[in-house]
């Protein structure tokens, strides 16, 4: 423990974490929502009727249900705490519409697939990045469930 460690924990009685730490736990929280996401999709497409076509289809977007997350909502989400960054600390209410209103226009313009499904694919993606949000409020730097969603059930979900 350095001088500077020392001293804050005498001033305030905590450690004070480095910024490195606030950053890997900033990204496991994004993978921990993006493993809700995974694990969410992965159960619509376990429920729904393998004779139909499958949900991704319905969207109008023909690619795996990885690139829907990682590519597109992380993204997105990313977008969207940057955007927070800049505004005064708001409520979770007004963060939702942030939130929401980013998922909406990035689904809407960058997913591409079929303009007739504009509208339900940017539906979808506020919804996806709403349960961004939503994890970025659930998952602490203290819990465990913030690793396991973050690393095994998208393993899991990927080898079932």
């Amino acid at each position: 423990m350095n001088i500077k460690q020392r001293m804050c924990i005498m001033n305030t009685g905590i450690p004070r974490r480095s910024g490195r730490m606030d950053m890997g736990f900033y990204a496991l929280n994004k993978l921990a929502s993006a493993g809700i996401a995974v694990l969410l999709l992965s159960l619509l497409d376990w429920v729904w009727p393998s004779s139909a076509e499958r949900a991704s289809a319905w969207l109008g977007l023909y690619m795996p249900q990885e690139h829907w997350v990682y590519g597109y909502a992380l993204t997105a989400s990313l977008a969207a705490d940057a955007i927070l960054s800049f505004l005064p600390t708001l409520h979770k209410g007004k963060q939702a519409a942030v939130y929401g209103a980013v998922g909406f226009l990035f689904f809407a313009l960058f997913t591409g697939g079929n303009p007739e499904h504009l509208w339900i694919r940017a539906a979808a993606g506020t919804l996806t990045l709403l349960l961004f949000l939503w994890g970025k409020h659930a998952f602490s730097s203290q819990s465990l469930a913030t690793p396991f969603f973050a690393l095994a059930v998208p393993v899991l979900c990927w080898v079932i």
